[in-house]
């Protein structure tokens, strides 16, 4: 019996985590979509506030899309290097 709640739990746990899971990627997708809804907005005739406030989203999309894009790939410094860069007078 005590193993019956246990294979219970366990596969409540799983798909919780599942159903989690679904649900970042369906926000996700929304997020995207939205993105690229903004994107493609004209703003050329919209009041001031509004093109300003549509133009900050578009740059917010530009540099979150570049941060996801990027090439950096961090890099361990050595402790001994640390004897190269000796400031002391």
């Amino acid at each position: 019996m005590a193993a019956s709640f246990r294979l219970m739990a366990e596969q409540n746990v799983i798909a919780t985590e599942e159903r989690n899971r679904r649900h970042e990627e369906r926000a996700k997708q929304i997020q995207e979509e939205m993105d690229d809804r903004n994107m493609q907005k004209n703003t050329s005739d919209y009041t001031p506030m509004s093109k300003t406030y549509f133009d900050r989203k578009k740059r917010e999309i530009i540099a979150r899309l570049e941060l996801f894009r990027s090439d950096y790939t961090p890099t361990m410094v050595d402790d001994d290097d640390d004897d190269d860069d000796d400031y002391s007078l």
